[in-house]
């Protein structure tokens, strides 16, 4: 059976993490998991901003149930052989719960 590449994507998005990928029939709604992190991982051509606001809130309401930052790990393909960046994408609520207030801000 030839390797999909969402399948390798999700392996190498556990890698980025430390963490490990769910098989796809274990009924988690996350993709992959670590110690401090979950995350639902993409590996599309096109995804537009909308979807990519709505899967960076579902993600911190997952990191929220596991007491773990949520995140959304986004690869682009671009066609094959040509390479593109990882995005890690979270919201500024996420963000802020994993680094602190910034100095002079209240808690």
């Amino acid at each position: 059976m030839p390797d999909r590449s969402w399948k390798a994507a999700e392996r190498h998005a556990a890698k980025i993490i430390s963490g490990k990928r769910h098989w796809a029939n274990s009924g988690e709604e996350i993709d992959v998991e670590s110690e401090m992190v979950v995350a639902q991982v993409k590996h599309r051509r096109v995804c537009s901003l909308a979807e990519l606001e709505a899967l960076a809130v579902e993600a911190e309401r997952q990191g929220d149930q596991r007491q773990k930052t949520g995140v959304v790990l986004v690869k682009r393909k671009a066609g094959h052989g040509v390479e593109t960046p990882w995005l890690v994408l979270m919201t500024a609520a996420s963000y802020r719960g994993q680094n602190g207030p910034l100095p002079g801000e209240q808690p």
